[in-house]
């Protein structure tokens, strides 16, 4: 499973300079060709971290083009990350962040790092760091014991 990861965060790179370098053709046939893989829309003008991992192929998910993920998340099957009608802002979500499968995150909203969105979630406020969420709407569970170092 890691190697088709890796494949599709491979391609996904390449779209996102082909896009950043104004070869916009070129990255929205990227972008289709992750549509017929992985039934994902993952656009080339995201912004997604380093060490960021889709298990599962992103497979089912949609993202907007304006949202921005951090470094060392982990984004499971069938997530939507997305704004609300009428409104600019979108989500940002923070470094080390664990979304589960099939969680909605929508609005203007921040995720905060090492935050955990449980399978289902639907997020539509802001998480603060180290928070285990779950629930439509989502509500805080608790909050992850971190080593006394950090």
């Amino acid at each position: 499973m890691k190697a088709a990861t890796d494949k599709m965060w491979l391609l996904w790179k390449v779209n996102n300079w082909l896009w950043n370098h104004k070869l916009s053709l070129l990255a929205n046939l990227g972008r289709f060709i992750i549509r017929v893989i992985c039934s994902a829309d993952i656009p080339p003008q995201m912004t997604i971290g380093k060490g960021t991992k889709f298990p599962h192929m992103a497979l089912g998910s949609l993202f907007h083009p304006g949202v921005v993920i951090g470094n060392n998340c982990v984004i499971l099957h069938g997530v939507t990350i997305g704004g609300k009608a009428g409104h600019k802002q979108l989500p940002i979500i923070g470094n080390g962040v664990w979304i589960g499968a099939h969680a909605t995150i929508i609005g203007s909203i921040n995720i905060g790092n090492n935050a955990v969105i449980g399978a289902g979630a639907v997020v539509t406020k802001d998480i603060p760091d180290n928070a285990i969420v779950a629930g439509n709407p989502a509500r805080i569970l608790k909050y992850k014991h971190l080593p006394p170092n950090l």
